[in-house]
């Protein structure tokens, strides 16, 4: 009971932190020159309800984007652990290269995809995936050398066969480790996808912004970020929906924990 208690005083608590923003920000963008850079939330929902046609449909596209980038990231990262399963050599070699390649800003590859791929798609879904891959693919090699040194000894002394292992050991075990990857490439897959919208689009979140700020329309700019923020939340609600699900054996130990 205290603890239920304590969650509905921490909501009210943000939504009242929530309240004086916004009646602070109506009142204070007012002013000719304040509105011209951030608008007033009467005047964005007035913007969104009409256009919320336009609107809807370049967040539709930019989450088709995200996901699809999210999802082939995840693809691509499992298929790769796998091969280092059964040539564990190569995690020697890729580890320290995939280290290595995030010295390179990524968001900068975003002109270079748009040359190759045009401004389809394709180049968003994949600069999408490029930001997604390498927290999905860290988190899940710390996962599997986070198991205990006595599971790799058993496994070794019942001569457990590589595709067992990873079935009933590397994955579940690593399924703490894999979701929190997943969860934070959620959220990069928009940033990858809004980038990469930037450099040429036809539609989507990140043409939205960018003609916001040539065309000095806060309105635009406001239901933009906005709606980018509501995809990325989406994004992120739904990976861990999923982790309940997949991983209700240790959340459940959490709970009890606490």
């Amino acid at each position: 009971m205290n603890n239920i208690n304590k969650d509905i005083s921490k909501y009210l608590i943000l939504f009242s932190l929530l309240t004086i923003v916004l009646i602070f920000w109506e009142f204070g963008a007012r002013d000719t020159d304040a509105r011209i850079f951030i608008s007033t939330p009467s005047l964005s929902l007035n913007y969104f309800i009409q256009n919320y046609n336009s609107l809807l449909q370049a967040t539709g596209i930019t989450f088709a984007e995200s996901i699809v980038g999210l999802i082939i990231a995840t693809v691509f990262s499992f298929l790769i652990m796998i091969v280092c399963f059964y040539i564990p050599k190569l995690m020697e070699i890729i580890l320290p290269l995939m280290v290595t390649s995030q010295v390179i800003p990524l968001v900068t590859l975003a002109p270079l995809f748009a040359l190759i791929f045009d401004i389809g798609l394709t180049a968003k879904i994949m600069m999408a995936a490029l930001l997604c891959f390498f927290p999905i693919f860290v988190n899940f090699a710390n996962g599997v050398n986070l198991i205990s040194k006595n599971i790799n000894e058993l496994m070794y002394i019942y001569n457990v066969s590589i595709t067992q292992r990873i079935i009933r050991f590397y994955f579940p075990l690593s399924l703490p480790n894999i979701m929190t990857g997943l969860k934070v490439s959620a959220t990069l897959s928009v940033i990858g996808a809004i980038m990469a919208e930037f450099c040429g689009s036809r539609i989507g979140l990140g043409k939205n912004l960018f003609l916001a700020s040539k065309r000095l329309n806060p309105e635009l700019m406001i239901n933009s970020l906005f709606l980018s923020a509501i995809l990325g939340g989406l994004l992120y609600a739904i990976v861990y929906l999923i982790e309940l699900k997949l991983g209700s054996w240790y959340k459940q130990n959490k709970i009890i924990e606490k």
